[in-house]
């Protein structure tokens, strides 16, 4: 690779800076985490062109956001917000944490982040609070391209600009998050993202999302609901930043989840790179979910009050009945009006409606025979058999 081709990450700031005309990107722990993320694109993803060209529009982006969201917290009192303590679900993939998520946040006094937040969170310049047009259409775009460039994508995962979503995508700011390594091989980055305090990550996650709810005046008061399963090797970090936040784990036998997910990563990096990383992919996320949803339990064992278990099985088939059960662990009334906004979700999102997702376990460099030595603990602890 020539110095013409390298991604540098000097060269991504200066973009940004000269894009907004701005230079205050805030609290500078951003910094090594984007050279680190740099060097692992130029030595370890082969991005072919058109990888190489997104990952730098999406690193600038990424910075362009945090330059604009310094900007307005300079010229307004958005320090002043005030968040409810959150409730956080957490989960391996596909364990129905995302029908969970998207049934809570129709609840009328719950709020999520919806995807398109997520990838444009900071208000553009001359944007009026509370019409965020522009950035609307910039996420019904990039949902459209992504499902062009991997078909299979809305199988695995129901991408929907204007659905709640995982907020790993604000993380995704701080350069702590475990997106890039969703779609590209970089297994020097994810090791040092996994070796960090990522108490300044979270912190910056809930000043992204005061800031979120600044601008939409219908959030006010309103209690936040999160989820992604990279939260799952950093709950102790959320509790400490979140005090007060409530967690509902999902579970499923991660035989029916971890080969799934693997199919999900390798879909998505597929257009990226000059050749497969199917078997790398693999390989690297069953072994880190195993590790995250080790520490998570361990966490929750301290703190048994804070959190509360729920079965994928019951989980689709009774979604509704298991509000309930929520509801009741948050303390709070399950509303007429809540429960028929949750009815209204489901009829209109059926489980598979974008078609079955299929896969091979044996793609991605793992069997059976691994996932059940690694998980061993977990299925036995929630008798997952």
């Amino acid at each position: 690779m020539s110095n013409l081709d390298k991604i540098d990450h000097q060269e991504i700031l200066e973009e940004a800076i000269s894009f907004t005309s701005l230079s205050d990107f805030g609290p500078n722990s951003h910094l090594q985490g984007l050279e680190r993320l740099c060097w692992s694109l130029n030595y370890e993803a082969d991005l072919n062109d058109i990888g190489r060209s997104a990952q730098i529009s999406r690193i600038t982006g990424l910075l362009v956001n945090r330059l604009l969201l310094e900007e307005d917290f300079k010229k307004n009192s958005i320090d002043e917000e005030e968040m409810k303590p959150p409730l956080v679900i957490v989960g391996l993939p596909r364990t129905g944490s995302t029908m969970i998520h998207r049934l809570l946040a129709s609840d009328p006094d719950h709020t999520a982040m919806i995807w398109w937040e997520g990838r444009n969170p900071s208000r553009l310049k001359g944007e009026k609070r509370g019409e965020p047009h522009e950035r609307i259409l910039l996420g019904k775009k990039e949902v459209e391209i992504m499902v062009q460039a991997s078909p299979d994508l809305m199988k695995i995962h129901p991408m929907d600009a204007m659905a709640a979503d995982e907020e790993i995508l604000l993380i995704e700011h701080s350069f702590h998050s475990t997106v890039p390594e969703s779609f590209m091989n970089l297994p020097s980055y994810s090791e040092w993202v996994e070796s960090q305090d990522h108490t300044t990550s979270y912190e910056y996650l809930k000043r992204m999302l005061e800031y979120l709810q600044w601008q939409n005046l219908e959030r006010k008061g309103k209690s936040w609901v999160l989820k992604t399963p990279h939260h799952m090797g950093f709950v102790d970090v959320i509790l400490k930043v979140f005090p007060g936040a409530k967690i509902i784990q999902t579970h499923r036998s991660p035989l029916e989840t971890i080969p799934s997910y693997c199919s999900m990563v390798s879909t998505l990096a597929e257009p990226l790179s000059n050749k497969s990383f199917a078997k790398n992919l693999g390989k690297h996320w069953e072994e880190k979910l195993s590790r995250a949803l080790k520490h998570c339990m361990h966490v929750s064992d301290n703190h048994p009050n804070q959190f509360l278990d729920l079965n994928y099985k019951k989980l689709i088939s009774e979604p509704i009945d298991e509000m309930e059960v929520i509801y009741n662990f948050l303390d709070k009334p399950y509303s007429s009006e809540a429960k028929e906004k949750m009815i209204l979700w489901k009829e209109e999102n059926i489980q598979n409606k974008h078609g079955s997702h299929e896969y091979n376990v044996e793609d991605y460099g793992i069997n059976d025979k691994k996932i059940l030595e690694d998980f061993d603990e977990y299925i036995t602890k929630y008798d997952l058999t």
